[in-house]
């Protein structure tokens, strides 16, 4: 049986999974050290491994939402999770947002080059 291609293997640029695994690997990284925490004691907290830990941290692993909120209430933090909208900037250098990516085809105008 030949591989399929996933759907969202176009919007790769926008979503694409290993930045927003870097992502929350800095702001955990940021967290627990801005706390003093040190990686054993997160496991603990979390009833994780060590070893799950540093693999969140250098954005190995890719948390889950169920993860995310154990991190968040374990540091005693709110999770929100936002879906920006796309902001560009025109050759004129106005700017402007509106919720579609440049991967929308019905969307066309110029971008001074980029885009």
């Amino acid at each position: 049986m030949p591989h399929r291609q996933r759907k969202t293997s176009r919007h790769r640029g926008l979503n694409d999974s290993a930045a927003i695994a870097a992502q929350c690997a800095a702001k955990l990284l940021e967290l627990r050290t801005h706390t003093g925490t040190t990686q054993k004691q997160l496991a603990t907290r979390l009833r994780m491994t060590e070893s799950m830990i540093s693999r969140l941290e250098r954005g190995d692993h890719v948390p889950s939402l169920k993860t995310l909120c154990r991190i968040a209430d374990a540091f005693d933090r709110h999770l929100e999770i936002v879906f920006h909208e796309h902001e560009h900037v025109h050759a004129d250098g106005t700017r402007h947002t509106h919720p579609h990516s440049h991967y929308d085809p019905e969307h066309q105008h110029d971008h001074g080059g980029d885009k």
